[in-house]
């Protein structure tokens, strides 16, 4: 039976590099990723984030192979935290990254 709701299906991204992998522990550091299959298409819920540990933020879509993210503030020196990218905020890459404050 046909339905009135749209679905829209997308590809995962893949998160290649990242640069650079550290930063201040006030945040700030913008964080380039590249990678393929980047989107930014808010009327799906597809809104770029990264996660630096256990905070998420919202990456600035730059193109399809490539978004920035900034650091945000943290207190954990010289301890290398997990760093993962999302489309949507709740599906993480596994690319194994890290980031470090000083």
């Amino acid at each position: 039976m046909p339905s009135s709701v749209e679905y829209f299906h997308y590809k995962q991204c893949s998160a290649l590099n990242m640069y650079p992998n550290h930063g201040l522990t006030i945040g700030g550091t913008k964080v380039q990723v590249s990678g393929f299959d980047f989107k930014f298409q808010p009327e799906y819920g597809i809104v770029p984030h990264c996660r630096f540990g256990d905070q998420i933020v919202k990456a600035y879509f730059d193109s399809t192979v490539r978004i920035v993210c900034e650091s945000p503030p943290n207190s954990f020196v010289g301890v290398a935290i997990p760093f993962e990218v999302s489309l949507n905020g709740f599906d993480w890459t596994d690319a194994g990254f890290t980031f470090s404050y000083f």
